[in-house]
């Protein structure tokens, strides 16, 4: 009997495979795993410039909403007197009985002021509600910021056939405050 011989590897074969080897870690030493690193920073600064464009785009939103707020602010040097002329105008649009409208003093408010007055006003709950939605809804910032209703009838003092006033019309304490620039 013949004893088999052990086929030894063609010494070609071992020095390709060798080769291959040596190629294969030299393509990702020298090649892809620097580009993997640039393709990652790449990547972070596209992440990055997107995150910039939208931030570029909320202020450029925020800007134009702030024209439109700036434009609702009274310009400096209307003070007090002009606060009173335009809701004592209001009032006696809706038919309010005024009976006393005072200032108030006005706040600091770091670049703006703030203005109060102060109205004592007779009327229905529909002219009330009609002069509060007009000083709400006013093309500059006028605010109603407190306000203290009282029917008339429960009043002690309320004589129903002496009174021009109806039993159901409110005698109302009312504060309307304005922001204006400072000068």
């Amino acid at each position: 009997m013949k004893k088999k011989t052990k086929a030894q590897p063609n010494k070609i074969i071992i020095i390709s495979a060798v080769m291959i080897v040596a190629t294969l870690f030299i393509a990702m030493v020298f090649i892809v795993i620097p580009f993997m690193n640039k393709s990652k920073a790449l990547r972070s600064a596209i992440i990055q410039e997107r995150e910039k464009n939208v931030l570029i785009g909320k202020i450029r939103a925020f800007g134009k909403h702030l024209k439109f707020y700036e434009k609702r602010i009274p310009e400096s040097g209307r003070g007090v007197s002009w606060l009173l002329n335009e809701v004592s105008d209001m009032a006696a649009q809706e038919q309010i009985e005024v009976s006393s409208i005072k200032p108030g003093t006005p706040e600091d408010r770091g670049l703006y002021i703030k203005l109060y007055v102060v109205m004592d006003t007779v009327s229905t709950y529909n002219q009330l509600g009609r002069f509060i939605a007009k000083v709400e809804s006013y093309e500059k910032f006028l605010r109603v910021d407190q306000i203290t209703m009282k029917r008339c009838d429960l009043d002690k003092d309320f004589d129903k056939n002496a009174s021009r006033f109806k039993p159901f019309d409110v005698k109302v304490n009312i504060v309307i405050s304005a922001v204006i620039f400072k000068e």
